[in-house]
This record gives C-alpha cells, sequence and structure tokens, in this order.
C-alpha cells in the first residue's frame, strides 16, 4: 500500500465520521469546522492564530466568527494593549454547544473504534501521537 492510498483511506475514514454527526450538529447550526473552531478558542484567541491551527483560510474563520457571535457562541474584545486587535471568547451558550459538539464527534468516532479490539486501539493510539509528536 502506498503513502497515497494510506492518505486515501484516513480521508474516507474522517469524512464517514463527520458524515455521521452532521445531523446531529446541525441541530446547533455547526458543522465540523465550528466544531473545532469552538473547541480552539480556549487555547487560542486570535482569528489567525485560528486559522493557522484549523488549516482554514482566513476569511472563512473570519465568517464563523461573525456567525457565532449572532447566535452568541463567542465574543470577540478588542485588546487592550493593541486596539487594532481583538481576542475570541467562548460566551457560557458557546461552551455548551461547544460541548454537544465535541461529544457527537466523539461519538461518531467511537462507533468505528468500538468494532476495534483493545489491542488495536492501543496500538492506533500510539501510532498516532508518535505522528503527531514528529517534527519535519
Amino acid at each position: 500500500m502506498t503513502n497515497w492510498d494510506l492518505l486515501q483511506l484516513n480521508l474516507q475514514f474522517y469524512e464517514r465520521i463527520t458524515q455521521n454527526a452532521e445531523r446531529a450538529l446541525a441541530a446547533d447550526k455547526l458543522d465540523v469546522k465550528g466544531v473545532f473552531l469552538l473547541a480552539s478558542i480556549d487555547e487560542l484567541k486570535h482569528p489567525a492564530a485560528l486559522a493557522k491551527r484549523l488549516t482554514l483560510p482566513k476569511p472563512t474563520v473570519t465568517f464563523l466568527i461573525k456567525k457565532f457571535e449572532q447566535a452568541n457562541y463567542v465574543e470577540r474584545k478588542t485588546v487592550a494593549s493593541d486596539l487594532r486587535r481583538f481576542e475570541i471568547n467562548l460566551t457560557p451558550l458557546g461552551r455548551k454547544v461547544c460541548e454537544r459538539g465535541r461529544k457527537t464527534l466523539s461519538d461518531a468516532f467511537g462507533v468505528s473504534l468500538d468494532k476495534l479490539s483493545l489491542k488495536e486501539k492501543e496500538q492506533y493510539s500510539a501510532i498516532l501521537q508518535k505522528l503527531a509528536a514528529l517534527k519535519e
């Protein structure tokens, strides 16, 4: 199996997980990108940092932030030391919606993981951790 084949299998697996979660996420006016954005806000307060981490175009992040402001999921605050910049914070409602979204995606992922043995799950986890720790 080639690297390309493995990459394609990985993408197909990810797509199946996200497709299984989309309907439940839509109830909160979310999609997968939105869940990952909300889940990253506590660590990364600035839109440019969010765009970089999530590998999303900056205009997409701006669009999502505006959408989430209107839904009262996030609030934008000006940075006191630099009035040209702002940071994003989750509202209490946004935190609840984020947790529901995380659970929805986790459950969708769990459906597939539940088909693996404990040993296979441990191996999968170890491989992902090793790959994530690589400095390229």
